[in-house]
């Protein structure tokens, strides 16, 4: 009986033994508490469980071995036993997952060079010959270990090389698309400054024309042999928009604006000097002469007025009041000499 053997369980009848001590010494407050009927129904479910059949097998009143052996089996039955052995791996996988490991370190190179804005010298020829090499050495390496069936992992690892050295090669095309169009929008802009003027039809085509052939140059380099599209049509567009629209750039509205204040600068001058102009532009001159034996002398000169009529100051010390002064036949000269000035400027247009 279930109940039998839980009964019969060591620990439940050390357990039950120590409730019935517990309740049998607080007897004498549960009879104050609980009616006499209910504690002979409590001491005879005591009585009861503490009872142990002889009929019970040891076994099975036994300190949990059944319940350790029902784990094992339940361990068993999923790992196939302890005799059982996990399932070979795939040849032609592991074949693969071996050939992979060693290719992937120089697409990873590649890839972080095309990442941080960097061409890979001789790429179409070297992404061409890495694909064939591989290849090659997958069928070498199936003959040499005689494994039958892998054409499946040999599309796969084709179609993972091909794949990511098209997102290399998609990487450089971007930069030197980058590059061109920077390039070309300095030409533009300094072809524009150089002539002082918007650029004709012509002269954009030119350039246009000159960009697309160093795209095809540079494009033909790294374009690997099983790569068809080089995406020409979307870097032409792009430049072709670029050298249509040069003059809304802001660079090129400033100069054009500069340009026309120019050439009304250049009018207005051109209306004024019609004809024949004079300008007075008046000045004074003062020196001052102490005595001395003209061993000390300064001189200076400045201009005032308005910019488009200056006029002359000259100021200067001479110490040679000692001197005979020659040109008036005086023992010595004046102390300040005063000499007024008058500059005519005559023009014609």
């Amino acid at each position: 009986h279930p109940l039998a053997a839980l009964a019969a369980h060591p620990a439940t009848r050390r357990g039950l033994a120590m409730q019935s001590l517990a309740m049998l010494g607080g007897r004498r407050r549960l009879q104050q508490r609980l009616p006499t009927p209910v504690l002979l129904m409590g001491l005879g479910l005591v009585a009861l469980l503490a009872w142990r059949p002889r009929d019970v097998p040891r076994d099975v009143r036994g300190s949990g071995s059944g319940t350790a052996f029902l784990g094992a089996a339940a361990i068993a039955g999923e790992t196939g036993g302890e005799g059982a052995q996990a399932a070979p791996e795939d040849p032609c996988h592991a074949l693969k997952a071996e050939i992979m490991g060693k290719v992937w370190t120089g697409v990873s190179r590649w890839e972080n060079a095309a990442v941080a804005g960097r061409t890979i010298m001789g790429f179409g020829s070297q992404a061409s010959k890495l694909v064939n090499r591989t290849l090659a050495y997958f069928d070498a390496q199936v003959e040499q270990r005689a494994i039958g069936g892998c054409a499946a992992e040999r599309a796969e690892i084709e179609k993972i090389l091909k794949q990511q050295l098209h997102s290399v090669f998609l990487l450089q095309r971007s930069t030197i698309e980058q590059v061109l169009y920077q390039n070309l929008k300095k030409d533009l802009l300094r072809k524009m400054q150089r002539k002082k003027r918007e650029l004709n039809v012509k002269e954009k085509l030119r350039l246009l024309h000159e960009s697309m052939s160093d795209y095809d140059s540079q494009v033909r380099e790294l374009r690997p042999a099983f790569i068809e599209n080089t995406e020409r049509d979307r870097a032409e567009q792009r430049l072709s928009k670029l050298q249509w629209g040069i003059h809304e750039l802001p660079e090129a509205k400033e100069m054009m604006a500069k340009w026309k204040m120019e050439r009304m600068r250049k009018l207005g001058s051109m209306r004024q000097s019609k004809g024949l102009a004079v300008s007075l532009s008046p000045g004074m001159r003062l020196m001052f002469r102490p005595p001395g034996l003209g061993n000390f002398q300064v001189y200076s000169r400045r201009q005032v007025g308005p910019p488009h009529n200056l006029n002359e100051v000259a100021m200067g010390l001479l110490n040679d009041g000692d001197v005979m002064d020659i040109y008036n036949k005086r023992a010595s000269p004046p102390l300040i000499k005063f000499q007024p000035t008058v500059g005519i400027d005559v023009s014609s247009g």
